[in-house]
């Protein structure tokens, strides 16, 4: 079962102590909007498309739009759309957790493996990364 919203005129004795009664900006109780996707895989490889795509839906791109200038914006350039400090891509089953600067000058990169042991047949393999 899938509850999403619950609206009680009593309370039900399950922790909060009092009636739910949110009745909403309307008067006509709160709407709830999402969306739920439904993967139809067998347990084996199921962790093998549903990691990636929790990471795609939590952690999607969003664009920033910032006033032009700096060394990367020469005249006669095009500009540049994107960019990657990577020499080549990460293998699939190792997700970019943080890549923040600090104030020493210095950034923190965090890499985390996604799968858990024997989770994948492929994807739970221990991997190694060179970050020279």
């Amino acid at each position: 079962p899938l509850q999403v919203h619950r609206r009680l005129l009593y309370d039900d004795n399950r922790g909060v102590g009092e009636p739910l009664e949110e009745p909403g900006p309307d008067n006509r109780g709160l709407v709830v909007r999402g969306r739920h996707l439904v993967l139809l895989d067998p347990a084996e490889s199921a962790a093998e498309r549903h990691r990636p795509l929790a990471q795609e839906l939590v952690t999607a791109p969003y664009a920033v739009l910032a006033p032009g200038g700096g060394p990367s914006y020469g005249r006669g350039r095009p500009p540049r759309r994107e960019f990657s400090a990577l020499r080549r891509e990460l293998p699939p089953n190792v997700h970019l957790l943080t890549l923040a600067p600090d104030d020493a000058g210095t950034v923190l990169l965090r890499l985390e493996h996604q799968f858990e042991r024997g989770e994948s047949a492929n994807e739970s393999q221990p991997v190694t990364i060179d970050l020279l």
